[in-house]
């Protein structure tokens, strides 16, 4: 499982995304801002390994959103996890940690 401090401050996704692996499950987390006058939001992926978010079919990924903010980054890490829990079908359990 992920944790609130596993995925790094809010200044880190001004500049970058964050990427993890988590028993067969990959994850990917960014602040996305679609114009000057909307919020930033975090969006965030998940989807079976073990290739990366590019080289993977977009029918495999599963998304969310969340505002840019602590508690945005909180409902982040519980989504990740919760999916993690939930559909233990697509994830290979490799024991792979982040």
């Amino acid at each position: 499982m992920i944790t609130f401090d596993d995925v790094l401050n809010l200044n880190y996704y001004k500049k970058a995304s964050y990427t993890g692996w988590m028993n067969g499950m990959r994850f990917l987390i960014r602040r996305e801002q679609p114009d000057e006058d909307s919020e930033a939001v975090f969006h965030a992926w998940v989807w079976p390994g073990p290739y990366i978010f590019d080289l993977t079919d977009d029918a495999e990924k599963i998304d969310f959103t969340a505002p840019f903010s602590d508690e945005g980054k909180q409902a982040v890490v519980d989504w990740i996890n919760t999916q993690y829990e939930d559909h233990p079908e697509l994830w290979s359990h490799e024991k792979k940690t982040l």
